[in-house]
């Protein structure tokens, strides 16, 4: 997968993903067993286990305990010209319009494990910094546990739309310009800064904060393009 490093679980999660939004792997479809896929990716099965959670946390397998592990992505095509004609832009600023929101309510209903699985994914983008590919996946993975946090489905479901649509091939090359390795240090001080807030029960800066990393977000976007 890459000559030049080890895979890492962040590597075995992109290309299962990849494979599964390009419908190698259909919805329902259960994926080769651990083993295969170390050998598959040249790793260790505790990494491939780690990606197949990370996965699962982002919605698109469900392991069945004593079964194995499940397509739960479906890759509806009503919904792929969304995904390929929404600029940019406008995702932005749908987020801004909901994630104030989301974490003012996970402020208000987070409970021990959410603050644990969100620090812990704060960590896990901290650690990963220089690798800006597999940062965006932990990103992605992060907005969506605050959305979890919330304890609201329908926000739930809103953020995990709106990581499918970037998850899109154009998007992840939009993920490429605007990744690099300054923003990445400010969006992961942005990160931790929403996360104490929110373990400090503070939803007004919690709220402020989200609204100055998507507003940094939307910047990145508008210097990418000029």
């Amino acid at each position: 997968m890459n000559g030049t490093r080890k895979p890492g679980s962040g590597d075995v999660l992109a290309a299962l993903r990849r494979q599964i939004i390009s419908e190698q792997y259909f919805h329902n479809e259960k994926l080769p067993p651990e083993r295969e896929l170390a050998d598959q990716f040249g790793v260790a099965r505790g990494t491939v286990r780690e990606a197949l959670k990370r996965l699962e946390a982002l919605d698109f397998v469900k392991r069945r305990p004593g079964s194995g592990t499940y397509v739960s992505y479906s890759n509806d095509k009503a919904s792929r010209p969304m995904a390929e004609t929404m600029r940019p832009l406008e995702l932005i600023e749908a987020r801004t319009a909901i994630e104030p929101q989301i974490v003012r309510l996970a402020v208000l209903h987070a409970d021990e494990r959410d603050l644990m699985r969100i620090e812990e994914s704060v960590r896990k983008m901290e650690a990963n910094a220089e690798d800006t590919h597999q940062f965006g996946d932990l990103d992605e993975e992060f907005h969506l546990l605050l959305a979890e946090a919330s304890h609201n489905s329908l926000l739930i479901w809103m953020v995990r739309h709106a990581n499918e649509v970037r998850s899109h091939p154009s998007w992840l090359k939009m993920r490429h310009l605007t990744h690099n390795s300054t923003i990445v240090v400010e969006y992961n001080k942005q990160h931790r800064r929403i996360f104490e807030a929110i373990a400090a029960r503070d939803p007004d800066t919690a709220a402020r904060i989200m609204r100055e990393h998507l507003n940094l977000a939307r910047q990145s976007l508008i210097d990418a393009a000029t």
